[in-house]
């Protein structure tokens, strides 16, 4: 954890902006513990003792998570990679689900119907689920 705040601070020194906390798992020595939001900790470490701004990576998947981290300070940004790979429009879905139409929602005019049959289907959901 030290090694990541002085590896970080020499980035920050070298002019970067914020940190993309990731842990490679680049060495066969090396024995991740790859479970939900595995790296958000050190993203947390960083932000909050080391003071420098954070991106969180790492099996980041739901809706929830991504919005757990930020409300409790634990990055400054989040990146979603798989879940974009499986469904393309992830983040429309998202914001359907979370019932969000605020801007940037529907101002693409070629997303717009799907986004709005995607926010019917989960507004029907959670109506269900009520």
């Amino acid at each position: 954890e030290s090694e990541a705040l002085l590896i970080a601070q020499a980035f920050v020194d070298a002019g970067a902006d914020i940190i993309n906390v990731s842990t490679g798992q680049t060495s066969h020595a090396a024995q991740p513990q790859p479970g939900r939001m595995f790296q958000t900790p050190l993203s947390d470490i960083i932000r909050n003792d080391g003071k420098i701004p954070t991106i969180a990576v790492g099996n980041i998947y739901e809706t929830d998570h991504v919005n757990s981290i930020i409300a409790a300070g634990r990055a400054d940004l989040v990146c979603l990679a798989r879940p974009h790979l499986a469904d393309p429009n992830w983040t429309l879905h998202a914001a359907a689900e979370l019932g969000y139409q605020g801007p940037g929602a529907v101002e693409q005019h070629q997303y717009f119907l799907g986004y709005r049959q995607a926010y019917t289907l989960a507004e029907r959901e959670r109506e269900t689920a009520s």
